[in-house]
């Protein structure tokens, strides 16, 4: 099985497509421009990208893209709206040009105008998103919330909701373990039950998953990463899910919090572990 981590491209694709094996990666995720931003973002260095998915098809890495945090494509704000549906159309090109299978998206907030607003708001985001989008290689992951404040995506409804006008081969999702932990979808003692492992619209669609421990208590409704196994959910319940026979062709990634990326090489090993 796949697992990997997110890895800087600060210094270029290429440089972080051979970092990866060497934590012991054989997945990874990075950003396709400023995680905090929509503008000032580096010109695409095509050249580097080349270079990257040469190395990536000769070393064997997939990976995946994740697009900046201030995408909200629920907004009931227009300006944020457009903003928001041209960043993402950027990335999957971006994305298409390093060899990457899926751009990963936060479901939107809809500020207060209702969870129902906020799913078809995202419809027409996504509907504009595909029909500007000049490459049909590069999958759109929706990833689910913790449910914090206006979000949606953080029930397997609201997910399923989301992208059931979308053909599975351009909408998937990313599944994140602590947003999930901390939504009350994952239960500590019985991870494998969560609904989603058993729906097989979910199933198909189930392209990545975000492999994170928990800093907030179950269903404490708030995004807070922790290392695996220093968590509220901690390695026994973490194990369930990496050791889940049905999870075992999906790249794991993970997002923990560490000081420095060279972490994720103990923390890649303290997964393999659990793996057995």
């Amino acid at each position: 099985m796949r697992i990997g981590c997110h890895l800087s491209i600060a210094k270029g694709f290429e440089k972080a497509v051979l970092v990866a094996p060497e934590l012991g990666a054989s997945c990874f995720q990075y950003f396709t421009k400023n995680p905090r931003g929509f503008r000032g973002a580096k010109q695409l260095d095509r050249v580097d990208a080349a270079r990257g998915v040469a190395k990536m098809k000769e070393l064997d890495l997939v990976a995946i893209g994740h697009a900046p945090y201030l995408i909200n494509l629920a907004t009931p704000e227009e300006e944020l709206f457009g903003l928001s549906i041209d960043a993402l159309v950027q990335d999957l090109v971006i994305a298409e040009a390093r060899g990457t299978y899926g751009v990963v998206v936060h479901c939107g907030k809809h500020k207060g105008q209702g969870e129902a607003y906020g799913i078809e708001r995202m419809h027409q985001a996504l509907r504009s998103v595909l029909e500007k989008n000049p490459t049909q290689n590069v999958q759109i992951l929706i990833e689910n919330t913790a449910g914090q404040g206006s979000e949606v995506g953080y029930t397997l409804e609201q997910l399923l909701a989301i992208v059931e006008p979308f053909d599975r081969s351009h909408v998937g999702f990313c599944f994140d373990t602590q947003h999930a932990f901390a939504a009350g979808l994952l239960e500590p003692e019985n991870p494998r039950d969560f609904k989603g492992f058993q729906h097989p619209d979910f199933m198909a669609r189930l392209k990545a998953i975000h492999l994170n421990d928990s800093k907030i208590p179950y269903a404490g409704r708030k995004d807070r990463h922790q290392r695996i196994g220093q968590g509220e959910m901690g390695a026994a319940m973490l194990q369930n899910i990496l050791t889940d026979p049905r999870l075992q062709e999906v790249p794991f990634y993970l997002e923990t919090p560490v000081d420095d990326e060279r972490q994720y090489q103990e923390e890649i090993a303290a997964c393999r572990n659990l793996v057995g």
